[in-house]
């Protein structure tokens, strides 16, 4: 059967999954509706269930297919929020067409009973953890939970906690080796001055501190002295919301899935025996010279002499190899190669597709809402053109 991509399709996300072929897709990325949150104005919708044990069992039963259509080395990734429990104002004058009873409202919010959850009033339901955990069970391999910071989160009126400016996104494989490619960040600059002044200081013990364990601050550049390759990139991404105002529901940033794409989903695909392309790396090693200089050395030389055992001394020696791109691996099969897809089973208003076609892949939505199909439609007519 062959996979038509760069298509979204209008049904229920576990009956449409059925119909796409076994190990068909690179990589999933999406953000399910989330429990006793919204009402998004269709029967059969997600998140409207009584419990949220009903909840995740459903929402865990889609990803079942979806392993099922993922490729061996293929990645997972899931943005989920989390909700606290209390009464509201729930109210029984509403259904949503499988028997459940929820509030709707003109604004498409919605309360089940969450006095009914077996939870103390004001805690957190925690259904983030709890979907991992069930994820887990059910065989996937969990490599990463990465917080999404909001640097503009909504503001709250409570006083009695913290306010809450993250998500948590989670990275799942369904086998030990799978295709990904190395995220880099920037390295933190410092200069000479400012870490002669760092050195000068001392800890509470009254120690001198090791150039090597200065955590340096914005000061003025000088010299350096770390290789421009970067490190390996965090698990903490601060990244601000964007409204999009043809929705009246939160969508996802663009720039939220653009790493995970580029890390989790290969550009070229062969399209005969379906192997991805991955980089090849040629290591170019560096003397110590040639990457401290002047003072730089001397601290350096002056840190292993104190303490050979000093984990930032080996972070920094191991930065002397530098791994440079020389090319791309060929599988042999001279049938020429294609893009990687990309499937989000809840696509909304198609923000993964507008960002995976401009990324160069090729993506295959499902959407229950028809009318959210529109938008997307419309979105990527209007954004794909970059």
């Amino acid at each position: 059967m062959k996979l038509e991509t760069n298509k979204i399709l209008q049904g229920d996300s576990l009956e449409v999954l059925k119909t796409l072929p076994d190990e068909s897709i690179n990589m999933v990325i999406t953000s399910p509706p989330y429990w006793a949150l919204r009402d998004y104005g269709v029967d059969g919708q997600l998140g409207l269930e009584p419990t949220f044990e009903e909840y995740i069992t459903k929402l865990c039963n889609i990803f079942d297919e979806v392993k099922r259509v993922l490729k061996k080395d293929g990645t997972c990734w899931v943005n989920m929020g989390d909700t606290y429990n209390s009464g509201g104002n729930y109210r029984k004058d509403g259904s949503s067409g499988r028997g459940y009873k929820y509030n709707r409202t003109e604004y498409g919010r919605c309360q089940v009973d969450k006095k009914k959850q077996g939870l103390p009033d004001k805690c957190l339901c925690q259904i983030p953890s709890r979907f991992a955990i069930e994820m887990t069970n059910r065989g996937w391999i969990l490599r990463n939970e990465i917080i999404w910071h909001k640097p503009n989160c909504m503001p709250s009126s409570v006083k009695d906690r913290f306010t809450v400016d993250f998500e948590k996104i989670f990275f799942f494989v369904k086998s030990k080796k799978y295709w990904f490619e190395q995220q880099l960040e920037p390295h933190k600059e410092c200069s000479i001055k400012a870490r002669n002044s760092k050195l000068n200081q001392t800890n509470n013990n009254g120690a001198k501190m090791s150039a090597v364990n200065v955590q340096m601050g914005d000061e003025k550049r000088g010299h350096r002295f770390i290789p421009e390759q970067g490190r390996n990139k965090r698990s903490v991404w601060t990244i601000t919301t964007k409204p999009y105002k043809e929705a009246h529901f939160a969508v996802y940033p663009p720039e939220l899935i653009e790493t995970p794409i580029k890390a989790g989903c290969p550009r070229y695909v062969c399209k005969k025996c379906g192997k991805a392309r991955e980089k090849t790396y040629k290591q170019i090693k560096h003397k110590p010279i040639e990457i401290y200089n002047g003072q730089a050395k001397k601290d350096y030389q002056n840190a292993k002499a104190q303490n050979p055992s000093d984990t930032k001394r080996r972070v920094l020696e191991s930065m002397r190899t530098e791994n440079k791109v020389i090319g791309l691996t060929d599988c042999g099969c001279n049938a020429g190669f294609e893009p990687g897809v990309v499937l989000d089973p809840f696509i909304g208003s198609g923000t993964t597709a507008v960002v995976a076609k401009s990324l160069g892949r090729n993506y295959i939505g499902i959407e229950l809402n028809p009318d959210y199909i529109k938008l997307a439609e419309q979105r990527l007519g209007q954004e794909v053109l970059l």
